[in-house]
């Protein structure tokens, strides 16, 4: 059995991703991560990438993997735990397991290489006239 059926497949994470966006989209820095992206896009790419990593079938994730679809983003790692936790919040208000939060937070935290910049030289845009986008820590 796949680890997406252990954990109550899509609907599961519906659940969570509905949570986390709640936190991301009311943190006060992270919040502008987001600005111009439509919610419902960021839930579904999140649940449909996370779907099939978990093992879900059919496939159905056809967006940029983590490294090309951040590339844009300075992300240092503070904002990556910021958002770690805020998932681990989101998993466990929605009842997954110990056991299985913390599966699902290890592959999180496996992406962390793939996205986080350490200088904004790192960063590109996703095609030629993107720029770079810099979120400031709020005082």
């Amino acid at each position: 059995m796949a680890f997406i059926d252990d954990i109550g497949g899509k609907d599961c994470l519906k659940k969570v991703h509905t949570k986390l966006y709640d936190r991301l989209l009311s943190h006060p820095w992270l919040k502008d991560f987001f600005v111009g992206v439509e919610r419902w896009v960021l839930e579904d790419q999140q649940t449909d990438f996370m779907f099939d990593l978990f093992g879900g079938d059919p496939k159905i994730y056809c967006g940029r993997m983590p490294m090309r679809g951040h590339q844009h983003l300075f992300i240092p790692e503070e904002v990556f735990m910021i958002r770690h936790q805020l998932l681990a919040d989101s998993i466990t208000q929605c009842g997954v397991s110990d056991a299985h939060k913390e599966h699902w937070l290890r592959y999180d935290l496996g992406m962390m290489r793939a996205i986080v910049k350490k200088s904004v030289d790192d960063c590109e845009g996703r095609y030629k006239t993107e720029k770079v986008l810099i979120v400031p820590k709020p005082d």
